[in-house]
């Protein structure tokens, strides 16, 4: 589906809530490095803590990943961050 940031393969000590929010790309068809999809999710929370809009988030989540990346998909990566890591 989308080549975003996750190798699930590999056994990485993550906090509880870095962990389920691997799980929950992996589970929805994300794949490739685990430390690219954590800086993301960890990037979007300071996007929101500063008060980055999120259409302006979702667009730089779409513009800087892989082909397959849909603006469905980067609209589903921000949502997942929200709920799990900020």
């Amino acid at each position: 589906m989308a080549a975003l940031a996750l190798a699930l393969g590999v056994a990485v000590p993550a906090h509880a809530d870095e962990q389920s929010y691997l799980t929950d790309l992996a589970d929805h068809g994300f794949e490739g490095e685990i430390s690219v999809a954590l800086e993301m999710g960890h990037q979007i929370c300071t996007d929101v803590r500063d008060g980055v809009p999120e259409e302006t988030t979702v667009a730089a989540i779409y513009d800087h990943t892989g082909d397959g990346v849909t603006i469905e998909d980067a609209r589903y990566v921000y949502d997942a961050a929200i709920t799990h890591l900020c």
